[in-house]
């Protein structure tokens, strides 16, 4: 079994500089958290890399190599990437690195690098060829669909359950790789050419006897003629496949296509949220302008209060100095200058008891008065106002809008580079076009050539028959053989297709039994039911199957499938899933989560905490959430893996 123990990647995607992810050796599930454009894709983007040297996109489609190199790294002239994967199988621990070298300093294309490939087993290092043939035996790339997968690709498994689906019938057959079928048919293959031999070797024994001559001469012509038509069936079906290869690439292509409208409209609405976050800052930036022009009485408002306090208190001194001036005055002039009566003398007595020693008369009081009143007046006019708390909120609003406008180009960036040539759907159309005819004209030479050698065939039973009656004892027993393989070869056929059976009937009563603990109407549903090409359909109460299947229904019955195949398969590993719960509500959504642990040994989740929150998380796993990391912003385009304690 294919366990994972450490991808360590540096240059790659948004992981400019080397991050190290380590897997617990012990079942449970390994949970990663990040925000879009952290880098969740790029995680399990990393790990494709690592074991087939490429990079999916959206629609399945595979990425320029170019285009993975870190974007920090390649504004400063750094480009290239690595990946370092470590990972247990069987008896053996391996050391798989991958690295992709730029050949000039400023690359354009995938023509531009060269990759280098180093896999260590134990202690040693393995050649090319021999590399090659352990990574395709420990995790062959036509299955890893099965263990490397997102949303998108899950949306896929509904095609197993359309007749004539060219993408179902690819699906089927990965599905019986993962199960082991193959191997049982080429058995199957072997016994029947064994039967073919024997029938060669009974043609060629009878024509070495004179009462058998001709019928053998006979016998040995339909037996080649017959191996001829074989022959071209091999060809024309070899023919089909490559065709239908191509017709899978073009439907995948097309099917993107059909998402040009929805990608032209998340680029429409970047755009139109990155002009509204541009003049937004433009607008809080003029407010920001004139609340600096004003910030400068933020600093004078403590210098401000304390001359204006100071000013208040000269100029009561200057008022009180003011009328002792005054009552001094009218005590010296007997007189009172403000409603110019005389003062009597005993009046003026009191007044004389009353004022301080050294009080004296001074005409200067009142301009003294007058200069302290202005100022007071003057520093009252002063407009005090703190706007400090206003400036931070405008640099911080403006900072974020800035961030915000970052991360829409960058989007924008991606949107644009998904969008379809129109030229190239032309081309794409007319591709699908040509390639059906073609198909269709391989079809009919296939039903024509099948339809030959049945001919033969009952030909070469006419002649084997008629060889019965007068052959040779070396002759029979040569005829008893080869009668023996192809009647072998006919029990095994149908073992096999007995196994088969069964080995459907396994994984139905798995995926239903993790279809009921995911789904959330388990009083209506009573599991699911597996087709000849393993499509599963939802089986009600009632014994009805449930046509009007909504996406979210399709997703969960997709993830049961996953982890049905992951129980009753002999080839088994890790199931990395990216963002799966994206047409889940939130039920369904934990009850997927709690189910985690039942479909594989390790799972790794890829996820945004919107999706499921870290404390529900916590709760829905248990002891079966062995780590956590999180992916942290650096810039927005550079991200840092940090373990969560």
């Amino acid at each position: 079994m294919l366990r994972l123990k450490r991808l360590e990647i540096r240059g790659f995607g948004p992981f400019a500089d080397q991050q190290v992810l380590e897997f617990p050796d012990k079942r449970g599930v390994v949970v990663v958290y990040g925000e879009n454009m952290r880098g969740k894709t790029s995680l399990l983007n990393a790990i494709r890399y690592a074991f087939f040297g490429k990079v999916l996109g959206r629609g399945s489609r595979e990425r320029r190599l170019h285009t993975i190199s870190n974007r920090d790294l390649a504004a400063a002239g750094q480009y290239g990437f690595s990946v370092s994967l470590t990972f247990h199988n069987e008896d053996h621990s391996y050391e798989l690195i991958r690295e992709c070298v730029p050949t000039k300093l400023l690359p354009e294309n995938d023509d531009d690098y060269d990759q280098t490939v180093m896999l260590r087993r134990g202690s040693s290092v393995l050649g090319p060829q021999e590399r090659e043939k352990v990574l395709h035996t420990i995790l062959p790339p036509d299955v890893s669909r099965f263990f490397l997968f997102d949303g998108e690709l899950l949306q896929e498994y509904e095609e197993l359950l359309i007749n004539e689906s060219n993408a179902g019938r690819q699906i089927s057959e990965a599905i019986e790789r993962i199960l082991g079928v193959p191997i049982l048919k080429r058995g199957r293959s072997h016994l029947k050419q064994l039967a073919d031999d024997a029938d060669k070797d009974a043609a060629k024994e009878a024509g070495k006897h004179k009462e058998t001559q001709s019928l053998g001469v006979a016998l040995q012509q339909a037996t080649e003629q017959k191996e001829a038509h074989q022959g071209e069936l091999r060809r024309l079906h070899n023919e089909l496949d490559d065709l239908t290869q191509k017709r899978v690439e073009a439907e995948q292509r097309l099917q993107s296509i059909q998402k040009y409208a929805i990608i032209l409209e998340d680029r429409d609405q970047a755009v139109e949220q990155l002009d509204k976050a541009s003049k937004d800052e433009e607008h809080l930036r003029g407010d920001l302008q004139r609340a600096m022009s004003k910030a400068w009485r933020s600093l004078a408002r403590e210098p401000l209060r304390a001359a204006r306090l100071a000013a208040q208190h000269e100029s009561e001194r200057e008022l009180d100095s003011l009328i002792l001036s005054l009552r001094s005055r009218a005590v010296d002039m007997g007189r009172c200058d403000t409603c110019e009566q005389d003062i009597p003398e005993a009046v003026r007595s009191r007044l004389r008891a009353s004022l301080p020693k050294d009080t004296v008369s001074s005409t200067d009081s009142r301009a003294a008065l007058s200069a302290a009143m202005a100022r007071v007046g003057d520093l009252n006019k002063f407009q005090e106002a703190d706007n400090a708390g206003e400036v931070r909120q405008l640099w911080k609003r403006i900072g974020e809008l800035h961030l915000e406008g970052v991360a829409l180009r960058d989007r924008i960036t991606d949107l644009e580079s998904a969008l379809a040539d129109p030229e190239e759907v032309r081309r794409t159309k007319s591709s699908y076009h040509d390639i059906s005819e073609k198909i269709a004209i391989v079809k009919r030479g296939i039903e024509e050539t099948e339809q030959k050698i049945a001919e033969k065939e009952n030909g070469i039973a006419r002649l084997k028959s008629r060889l019965t009656t007068i052959s040779g004892v070396n002759l029979k027993a040569t005829q008893l053989r080869a009668n023996i393989l192809r009647e072998s070869a006919n029990v095994f056929s149908e073992a096999v297709e007995q196994y088969k059976a069964e080995l459907r009937a396994r994984v139905e009563a798995t995926a239903s039994t993790l279809f009921r603990s995911m789904t959330t109407e388990t009083e209506d549903y009573a599991g699911l039911t597996i087709n000849e090409g393993y499509g599963l359909t939802i089986r009600h109460r009632d014994g009805r199957a449930e046509e009007a299947r909504s996406a979210g229904a399709e997703h969960v019955v997709a993830l049961a499938l996953m982890g049905a195949l992951q129980k009753n398969a002999p080839l088994r590993g890790p199931i990395v899933m990216d963002s799966p719960f994206g047409r889940l509500d939130e039920r369904h959504t934990a009850n997927v989560v709690r189910t985690l642990p039942e479909m594989a040994q390790q799972v790794v989740l890829l996820v945004y905490e919107a999706e499921v929150g870290r404390a529900r998380m916590r709760e829905l796993l248990g002891s079966a959430l062995i780590r956590e990391y999180e992916l942290d912003r650096v810039t927005s385009r550079r991200t840092h893996i940090r373990l969560v304690k």
